[in-house]
């Protein structure tokens, strides 16, 4: 088994990587194949002041990575980064002489093409076995779009329209761990669409800014992302996140038919939905992407490849959305009333 050090306890790390990872111990543990080794270890400057999510038991917290190594062995351990993509770099090559090896690591997987680079010259040289977290390609949901576009059922796939829109005042107002809209949630669909057409160039993008009440947030408010791919394909990324209502969809549009996705919204509910037409298709179905994710990036940590397929689809994404970023910071903000 390998034990989970969950480094940056955030949303992301508290409220996703440790609340995941103690029901996927129980889970395997309770058929017989146990994967996850208990308690994790939670490490973040702010440690001693938050409530972290998680049984009794299931996670020790520390503030240092110093305090950590009396907790974990790096030899068997898997390092979750959920960091914020700045100097991203440097937290890894930290973790590196610690004698690191495992890592998962939120998305975006650097915020600058010079960060990127250096990353990848870091796996090589210390050879580490890097996995960026793409919980939406490892998706049921995602596995019944790819089947559909390699089918030819539908005929040759043209268009790609990803909606991904949410309210996110309060965090967005209590944190500054992403610098716009494109940091967000744009990181999920870009990955996806890339995985569904293949390589792509950037088109256009821009972002504009979050306002509540007197206060504005600079490029915060949402983002568009237009892409042609290779393949022909072309994809349009929207994501609103001053939106009154929660959606993730994914339309895809080929010769013959269309297929809409809905990606579930939340914890609350891990069903999606999958509508083809024209043949008045509606399935529903389970799809826990996030353990399920978790699941085989641990399960390829054990065969002692985990990141081999994922890591260049990771960088496609980076390098694209570093491409969006500079596109965006010559480009004035768009207006509020563009965001869909």
């Amino acid at each position: 088994m390998l034990q989970p050090l969950v480094v940056g306890l955030g949303r992301s790390g508290s409220g996703l990587h440790l609340k995941t990872l103690g029901s996927l111990a129980r889970r395997t543990a309770a058929t017989g194949d146990p994967l996850v080794a208990l308690p994790a270890v939670g490490c973040d400057p702010r440690a001693d002041s938050l409530r972290l999510l998680g049984k009794p038991g299931e996670v020790t917290a520390v503030t240092t990575l110093e305090q950590a190594l009396r907790y974990v062995d790096p030899a068997t351990a898997v390092v979750h980064v959920c960091t914020p993509p700045r100097l991203r770099c440097d937290l890894l090559a930290e973790l590196a002489g610690h004698g690191f090896r495992r890592m998962i690591v939120e998305k975006p997987l650097a915020a600058s093409t010079d960060e990127l680079d250096a990353l990848i010259r870091l796996r090589q040289e210390a050879g580490l076995d890097l996995v960026t977290v793409a919980h939406w390609i490892t998706s049921r949901l995602a596995g019944r779009l790819r089947r559909l576009v390699g089918g030819g059922r539908l005929g040759s796939l043209r268009r790609i329209t990803v909606d991904q829109h949410k309210p996110r005042f309060l965090r967005s107002l209590a944190t500054d761990g992403h610098p716009s809209a494109l940091d967000v949630e744009i990181p999920h669909s870009l990955a996806l669409a890339l995985d569904l057409a293949g390589p792509a160039e950037l088109r256009a993008a821009r972002c504009w800014d979050l306002r509540c009440e007197d206060r504005g947030l600079p490029r915060l408010g949402g983002a568009h992302v237009e892409l042609e791919h290779r393949s022909g394909v072309v994809t349009l990324l929207r994501s609103d996140l001053g939106a009154p209502v929660r959606q993730r969809s994914v339309v895809c549009e080929f010769d013959g038919g269309t297929a809409t996705a809905h990606f579930p919204l939340s914890e609350d509910d891990d069903h999606a939905q999958l509508v083809v037409a024209p043949f008045d298709e509606h399935h529903v179905f389970r799809d826990d992407a996030l353990s399920d994710f978790l699941d085989g990036a641990y399960r390829g940590f054990a065969s002692g490849a985990a990141g081999v397929g994922n890591f260049p689809l990771a960088c496609a994404t980076a390098r694209l959305l570093c491409a969006a970023r500079e596109h965006c910071a010559v480009t004035p903000r768009a207006a509020r009333d563009g965001s869909r």
